[in-house]
């Protein structure tokens, strides 16, 4: 526990004794006073400010204002809006949690067509790229020349008697080059227009025959290329299919043979788990590719790479793609009940299937339903938030009065509170920015005329030697160069005699103002004492500060000084000293300065004295 005695003053201004007692969570345990009982405890807590660090004028400042507890008016305002709003709005939630089940289930749909549509495009492209890339390799001269002579050599009308195989070499090469260079192909074939192998790329299964599609000249006639359909690859039961392109030559009118690629179609792969990443990043989405010819199940996002024993889809399951594509609620072929929507593809004639595990779906119900309950309290956050910014209209403004005071007794009289609204606060508010104005102007005046000559006008020693020290420590961190004057008029006490004490005050206020006229705005003169006067010349150098000094003596040389009806002729003696980088203080300077006055005194006065810098 922590006590703090200290004094207040009271209404009627008698100092008395208070002890506070703090607990060490900074709780205010009591206060004691010497008051009388009938004197509220309150009373005198404004009092208690007055004499407190800042730290622990905020945590009394802070038990004072949380006093009220929720009898305040700001908690008042608070609790009956977000009573008025929680309860109507509670209750239509539960209208609207009805609706939920529709609009869960409608979204879900529309998702999942989305995502169909996605794929089935990006389908579309996967081939068209790779029939692209047959038309490309097609295009190459070692696959139509050898092609040619070897079928001319096989037929004998070539009269180059060459073996036919080294023509298949060549275009083996060439198709084991290009294979190696592209994942998604298993193999690279050549065929007669027979069907039969003239040359493969170098694989395992390079001599495995080939299987043209049995409307392999239908779909050349369509679309200049064809499709086999989807197959397995006897090692590892990876899905392949046979796509090819037909082969011309010039040696013959129609197509020569055709060059066909057995093509892994793990590649369509990443373009599912895109397609359903971009939707919806969600594990439970998966995606299915069926063979509608069989009904193969060979390729989805819910099967690792290791792939097993081809499935074969349910009766139920093949029946979904009989209807047009919506969303649908069946069991899978492993048991597990999913909603989700069947889209059959045209070219290949392959089965889209895109689903959703039930229970997950329909989990949703729940957490929407409590998304709601959430968005309710939020909405009756936020009219109480409203409620709050309401009551803090009024609640901020005297906040900000009861700070201000605490600023102006801490010292700082540049407050000035913001008038927020035109009311009674704001009338107050405006009082007390006039009343700081006030002792802000009233502290301004004691400032000047503690650091301002109060005959001359001109900055008193204290504050020319603070100038100094400033200018010393900017030469010191820039090396930016100044020099100063000493100054003192001559035979001043001669002219105290001769024509009173106010003709000397005279003289120096018109001594002030030669100075005034005679220097720059980034100069500075002090009345250093008596008739002493000391010059700050910044950024000038020791021949530019003999030069100023000159002027100024000639400029009071010519000057007329009148007192009443009184004529006085008056001269000044002035030492000129430049900063050196051997100062170790200002006070070094000026004693080089008043060295320099001494000496234009011993001189003869009325006249300047640089003494040149020491090597």
């Amino acid at each position: 526990m922590i006590i703090l005695r200290m004094l207040f003053i009271n209404e009627i201004g008698l100092r008395k004794d208070c002890q506070v007692r703090l607990s060490p969570d900074n709780n205010i345990i009591s206060l004691r006073n010497e008051l009388t009982d009938r004197t509220p405890v309150t009373d005198i807590r404004p009092f208690l400010l007055q004499n407190i660090t800042p730290d622990w004028q905020s945590i009394i400042m802070e038990k004072i204002k949380n006093n009220y507890g929720l009898m305040s008016i700001r908690n008042r305002i608070l609790i009956f809006s977000v009573l008025v709003t929680f309860i109507p709005s509670f209750g239509m939630g539960w209208i609207l949690n009805s609706m939920i089940h529709t609009t869960i289930t409608e979204k879900t749909e529309q998702k999942l067509l989305y995502s169909a549509n996605i794929i089935e495009r990006e389908i579309a492209l996967w081939f068209k790229q790779r029939s692209y890339d047959l038309h490309v390799f097609s295009n190459s001269f070692i696959i139509s020349e050898n092609l040619g002579r070897h079928l001319s050599a096989k037929n004998n009308t070539d009269t180059d008697p060459s073996d036919p195989s080294v023509y298949s070499k060549n275009i083996a090469t060439y198709l084991s080059s290009v294979q190696n260079q592209f994942d998604d192909y298993r193999r690279l074939v050549v065929l007669d227009n027979e069907g039969v192998i003239v040359a493969a790329s170098e694989t395992t299964e390079k001599d495995h025959p080939i299987q043209l599609p049995e409307n392999t000249a239908e779909q050349i006639a369509a679309a200049n290329s064809f499709k086999g359909d989807v197959y397995f690859d006897a090692e590892n039961n990876s899905p392949l299919m046979l796509i090819g392109i037909p082969l011309f030559s010039e040696r013959y009118d129609a197509y020569a043979g055709f060059l066909a690629a057995e093509v892994r179609l793990q590649g369509i792969l990443p373009l599912l788990q895109t397609a359903l990443f971009d939707t919806k990043n969600d594990l439970h989405i998966c995606g299915s590719l069926i063979n509608l010819h069989d009904g193969t199940h060979f390729l989805s996002t819910g099967h690792s790479t290791d792939f097993g024993s081809p499935e074969i889809i349910t009766s139920g399951t093949a029946q979904l793609f009989d209807s047009p594509p919506q969303l649908q609620d069946f069991f899978n072929s492993h048991g597990t009940r999913v909603v989700g929507i069947a889209t059959p593809l045209e070219n290949p004639l392959w089965g889209l299937l895109i689903t959703e595990n039930h229970d997950d779906v329909f989990a949703r119900v729940t957490r929407a339903r409590n998304r709601n309950v959430l968005i309710i309290c939020s909405f009756s956050l936020f009219i109480g938030l409203a409620a709050y910014l309401f009551a803090r209209q009024i609640i901020t403004p005297l906040r900000a009065l009861t700070n201000g005071a605490l600023q102006v007794a801490n010292g700082n009289l540049n407050v000035t509170l913001p008038i927020q609204k035109n009311d009674e606060l704001g009338f107050a508010t405006k009082v007390f920015n006039e009343m700081v104005a006030e002792l802000n102007l009233s502290h301004t005046k004691l400032e000047q005329l503690a650091t301002t000559d109060a005959l001359t006008q001109l900055a008193n020693r204290k504050q020319i030697m603070i100038s100094l020290s400033k200018h010393f420590e900017y030469y010191q961190r820039y090396t930016a160069e100044f020099s100063i004057l000493m100054i003192d008029i001559d035979y001043f006490k001669r002219i105290n005699d001769t024509y009173g004490h106010l003709a000397g005050d005279a003289v120096l206020l018109q001594m002030a103002k030669i100075f005034q006229e005679t220097l720059r705005n980034v100069d500075m003169a002090g009345r250093y004492g008596g008739e002493e006067f000391l010059v700050i010349l910044a950024e000038t150098s020791g021949e530019k500060a003999q030069h100023t000094a000159e002027r100024i003596r000639q400029a009071v040389e010519k000057h007329i000084f009148t007192f009443e009806n009184c004529l006085i002729k008056v001269s000044i003696s002035i030492g000129v000293a430049r900063i050196l980088e051997k100062e170790k203080n200002e006070n070094s300077l000026v004693s080089r300065a008043d060295q320099a006055l001494y000496q234009a005194k011993e001189n003869g006065r009325n006249q300047v004295v640089y003494i040149a810098d020491a090597p």
